[in-house]
């Protein structure tokens, strides 16, 4: 977890407890002496070491951890020892603070202000202009400078939109700086609600939200789809508390919770037999399946290497090279204005697999050389949406597999790299050169900091072959 993030859960728990103490004092008055004297103590405590302010908790540590991750709606288990100890260092920031606010805020009603009364809101005129820019304007300037600095991929940036266009259809287009909780959890509401498909569905294509939710018997999208629009909105609404748009980012810990059944049905490999049967059909086929130099080694390439789809249709001829005697395919944004990765991880060099080089695929590289857009699949054409990668996974999901039996729940070209990741993982190779491979983040200073330069591509090669079926 990124340590802003661990930050901004701290200071919405305090906020939260700091918010209900004043709610407790507005309706039973102000702490008594002993109250006081408690949050002074508590306070004291939370100037001290670490050690010693958890001296304050049965539990200790864990106790503390406990607590904080349930009310965060956080899982223990998928923090990291750093997570955790920048999470113990942020609450004894947080408990100090919250005492101190608590302390205050009791303090000011030793007091009472005689001055004058606020105007009463019947009292305003009708016409006041509005104060900052509306909520759609502050969304584009979100988008502008995430455009500015690189930090979206035109697919990311795609998804992204739609979340903010729902949010702002849900809550009327209210500003970022008005939102509450309660509009969060209504936001959410509707998510749980929201048809799958609803812009391709013949039911539900061009209605209102309102409208769409009002239709009856349609499947709604699942959990992890509700995540990914909470995600988005959650990551605008720290860039709006960032930048002054919001004083609170109020989708934070609003995800809901995917069983890790729903997690394994929406991660599915390919079986051994139907490895062997897409294998079959891409390099013999025996049924006229396969009509494109470009579903065939698109698919190849996927199945061998575990690269995203996208990273696949991108691909120009220059990207496949040779470095100090390994084929590898160089997964960058460089050479088309259209190209893009998903992060900085997923820049890589991945080897050329045995068995991939044994089915000709350099030669097919040195074909492609001669065309003249230099791209690797110059079929693929680009949207802005879905990048080079849509027409080549609607082949292989809408025809291919149901062609061959294999359409199952949860089997999608984006299966084969699932498949790379667990083949990998069950032949003990190491977890670092794994990351490598596929483009996921290394964990720990060690290699984020002093591992610049990467694996050497004969290591990665070595490793990577180990995927057989």
């Amino acid at each position: 977890m990124k340590y802003d993030e661990i930050r901004e859960h701290v200071r919405v728990y305090f906020r939260t407890s700091l918010e209900a103490f004043r709610e407790r004092v507005a309706d039973n008055g102000p702490l008594d002496e002993l109250g006081m004297d408690a949050l002074s103590y508590a306070k004291g405590f939370a100037e001290q070491d670490i050690e010693t302010w958890q001296m304050l908790y049965a539990n200790g540590e864990d106790g503390l951890l406990s607590a904080f991750c349930r009310n965060r709606g956080l899982t223990r288990a998928n923090l990291s020892n750093d997570d955790c100890k920048h999470i113990l260092s942020e609450l004894k920031k947080g408990h100090r603070a919250y005492a101190e606010a608590a302390l205050g805020h009791n303090a000011d009603l030793a007091d009472l202000d005689l001055g004058e009364a606020p105007t009463r809101a019947a009292e305003l005129p009708d016409d006041l202009p509005e104060v900052g820019p509306g909520y759609r304007e502050i969304v584009e300037r979100y988008f502008k400078e995430a455009a500015h600095s690189g930090a979206l991929a035109a697919t990311t940036e795609s998804s992204k939109r739609d979340a903010l266009d729902l949010l702002g259809q849900i809550t009327g287009d209210k500003p970022p700086v008005a939102l509450t909780k309660a509009d969060a959890q209504r936001v959410k509401d509707v998510l749980l609600r929201l048809p799958k498909d609803r812009n391709k569905s013949p039911r539900t294509r061009g209605l209102s939200l309102e409208e769409m939710l009002e239709v009856k018997g349609l499947p709604v999208i699942s959990s992890r789809t509700v995540n990914v629009y909470i995600g988005g909105m959650q990551t605008f609404f720290k860039w709006a508390v960032d930048n002054g748009y919001a004083a609170e980012n109020v989708f934070t810990g609003m995800r809901v919770k995917v069983s890790s059944r729903a997690k394994e049905q929406g991660r599915k490999a390919f079986s051994t037999a139907q490895l062997q049967k897409l294998f079959m059909h891409l390099t013999k086929n025996p049924d006229g399946l396969v009509q494109k130099e470009t579903h065939k080694w698109g698919t190849l390439i996927g199945m061998f290497t575990g690269m995203r789809l996208n990273e696949v249709a991108q691909l120009r001829v220059d990207d496949v090279v040779c470095v100090d005697g390994t084929w590898v395919i160089d997964v960058n944004d460089e050479g088309d204005a259209n190209k893009s990765l998903k992060n900085a991880s997923s820049h890589r060099r991945v080897p050329v697999h045995e068995r991939l080089l044994g089915c000709g695929f350099l030669a097919f590289v040195e074909q492609q050389r001669a065309g003249p857009s230099g791209r690797l699949f110059p079929d693929l054409t680009y949207s802005r949406q879905n990048g080079y990668g849509r027409n080549l996974g609607r082949w292989f999901n809408e025809r291919l597999l149901p062609a061959l039996g294999i359409d199952e729940p949860g089997l999608v070209y984006h299966s084969l790299r699932h498949t790379v990741v667990t083949r990998l993982a069950q032949s003990d190779a190491p977890s670092e050169q794994m990351k490598a491979i596929v483009g996921h983040a290394q964990a720990g200073v060690t290699f984020n900091t002093y591992f610049k330069a990467g694996f050497l591509p004969a290591q990665l090669k070595a490793v990577i072959d180990r995927f057989n079926f």
